[in-house]
């Protein structure tokens, strides 16, 4: 009891790490902010608690959206409500994220460490909550993916002046549309009110990252060795993907699946 309460005590100020550019999310117009990720690195995961961090600082009640399953809402308010020992932590990696066999980057040990800081900043007062934001059994039927996450996100209940971080793969946060393989993909991000939305890709400079791509679930290249300095830059192109750029300035590390699963079979 004595070590849980002194972490709870050093999470009511959190020591963040400065990030340039990141001042120009919290505009008082600004309600949404949808973070888009490579999944399976430890820095994205990492990073986005910084944000968090820096959010809370404003003094604006912060609510997070992760791209869960709405299924797994009550156990994910169990665990942020629990004091993250063993039997908690054993509950929580029973979420399908977790459980699965196919390990795309979000049931990964990056993950475990951010719940278990969204767990302390919950009881500490730094977040209102966190809003398991992808489809589940209530998901309307028929109602398509990214549809059903803005729904999710502008469905939200908040405080006027309060901000919703969430925290997607990068295809779900980008702003327009995009054609894969004939086939067009109409993203969450681009559906959320423009004036009212900020959407960011976090790019490294190249590195590993864990995910699911042709020849199975595990590690892989993440993008071309290069040498982005650390901050967000703003892009203002009428075509432009994203709003944002959150250059993480070092090279990713892959972050292994936190249940021990195998890698998957590669696709047929």
């Amino acid at each position: 009891m004595i070590a849980i309460a002194a972490a709870l005590l050093s999470a009511t100020a959190p020591s963040c790490a400065p990030v340039p550019g990141a001042n120009h999310l919290w505009q008082p117009n600004i309600r949404w902010i949808i973070v888009g990720e490579m999944h399976g690195t430890n820095e994205s995961p990492d990073a986005f608690v910084n944000l968090i961090c820096l959010a809370a600082k404003t003094g604006r009640p912060v609510t997070i959206a992760l791209e869960y399953s709405s299924d797994d809402q009550a156990a994910i308010d169990a665990y942020l409500s629990s004091d993250g020992a063993a039997q908690a932590r054993a509950s929580l990696l029973k979420l399908s994220l977790f459980a699965s066999d196919m390990q795309d980057g979000r049931g990964s040990i990056a993950f475990l460490r951010l719940w278990e800081q969204l767990r302390v900043m919950k009881q500490a007062g730094r977040i209102v909550g966190v809003v398991a934001s992808d489809v589940g059994r209530s998901t309307p039927q028929g109602q398509e993916r990214n549809a059903a996450m803005a729904q999710t996100w502008t469905s939200i209940t908040a405080a006027n002046d309060g901000i919703i971080l969430a925290l997607v793969g990068n295809l779900h946060a980008m702003r327009r549309p995009i054609t894969i393989a004939n086939r067009t993909i109409v993203p969450a991000g681009s559906i959320m009110p423009a004036k009212r939305t900020i959407t960011m890709t976090i790019d490294g400079n190249g590195g590993k990252a864990w995910n699911c791509q042709d020849d199975g679930c595990l590690q892989h290249d993440n993008g071309d060795p290069r040498q982005a300095a650390h901050g967000i830059t703003y892009l203002t192109a009428a075509d432009r993907q994203w709003d944002a750029t959150y250059e993480l300035g070092v090279p990713t590390t892959a972050a292994v699946p936190a249940n021990g699963t195998k890698p998957a079979p590669p696709s047929k």
